[in-house]
């Protein structure tokens, strides 16, 4: 604040010089810093130029908050020790495509702070500053700490696709994410976590995961993800059974040069003796049962059999 003073000058010219580098939003220690006080803050509150988002954090300006405005001042208003975690700091990562309406928040140090409501607070045991990032200026749990968080919340399958992700582009490694669950305290869904990153598939899809999920629950054999086979990328692959399999969306496979070049595609692999079908997303998502079923007698023919289920 001192800067903005500096630089913009006192007052209201020095408040605004802030909350635009802090995604227009304002505490009100940093407005009484500029020189804006509590009637001034008020008056501007009436007039409408000043929105009062919490008790001490405003909104400044007559747009709309954008996502990260809305984060950055519920973190403002928990404190110095508030930080984003779970879907709220997922989606600063853009690991999920769309942000949580409850903003979760951890407190370092199990710190406390004042309920809000559409805030969810989480004191984790273990957290520290080295488990902290910082996003557009935004404090975020690290990827990892957002997976541990993330664990107690979210189901099997959208919990593996968000780790692959996190792995895939490179927020953090297979074996540091199992390293850091192995030293990690009891938490919700830990198991569930761990199971994730020991079969951790880097699905690329929608489609993909949700096909790998029908897998699973059909008990079939689980097949390789986004491997390399003859020179050619497959979405799954049993190597055992030199099956593969590609999903198909219409937005990538739907042109003519597409179309020849996985029929190109499909003659190499037959070449090198690796069968392969492909699946429409339509297909997926409108016929699973169907698409399981076709998969099973594949791979039972090509296997000689498939394995006994589970017993429950």
């Amino acid at each position: 604040m001192d800067q903005a003073v500096h630089v913009a000058g006192p007052g209201e010219a020095a408040a605004n010089w802030v909350a635009a580098r802090q995604h227009a939003v304002l505490h009100r220690d940093q407005a009484e810093r500029a020189g804006v006080g509590r009637t001034a803050r008020e008056g501007r509150c009436r007039r409408g130029s000043w929105r009062r988002l919490y008790p001490r954090v405003f909104a400044i300006g007559t747009q709309p908050l954008a996502e990260r405005g809305r984060v950055l001042a519920a973190t403002l208003d928990a404190g110095p020790f508030a930080v984003a975690t779970a879907q709220t700091a997922a989606h600063a990562y853009a690991l999920v495509a769309r942000p949580s309406q409850v903003i979760h928040l951890a407190m370092v140090g199990r710190r406390n702070a004042a309920p809000r409501r559409g805030v969810r607070l989480h004191r984790p045991r273990d957290l520290t500053w080295n488990d902290v990032r910082f996003e557009k200026g935004i404090p975020i749990t690290s990827p990892i700490e957002t997976l541990l968080a993330l664990a107690g919340l979210l189901g099997a399958d959208e919990l593996e696709a968000v780790c692959a992700l996190t792995v895939r582009r490179g927020l953090t490694s297979r074996s540091a994410l199992r390293d850091a669950i192995d030293a990690s305290g009891p938490r919700p869904g830990l198991p569930a976590l761990r199971a994730a990153a020991r079969t951790l598939a880097l699905t690329r899809s929608g489609n993909e995961r949700r096909l790998l999920a029908l897998i699973r629950r059909a008990e079939l054999p689980h097949p390789q993800t986004n491997v390399t086979v003859a020179g050619k990328e497959l979405d799954l692959y049993w190597p055992d059974a030199r099956y593969g399999v590609e999903v198909d969306a219409f937005s990538t496979h739907g042109s003519i040069a597409s179309f020849e070049d996985d029929r190109k595609v499909d003659a190499d692999l037959d070449a090198a003796d690796v069968r392969i079908t492909r699946f429409t997303d339509r297909r997926i998502r409108g016929h699973p049962e169907a698409v399981i079923a076709k998969l099973a007698a594949i791979l039972a023919l090509r296997l000689g059999g498939l394995p006994a289920p589970r017993r429950r």
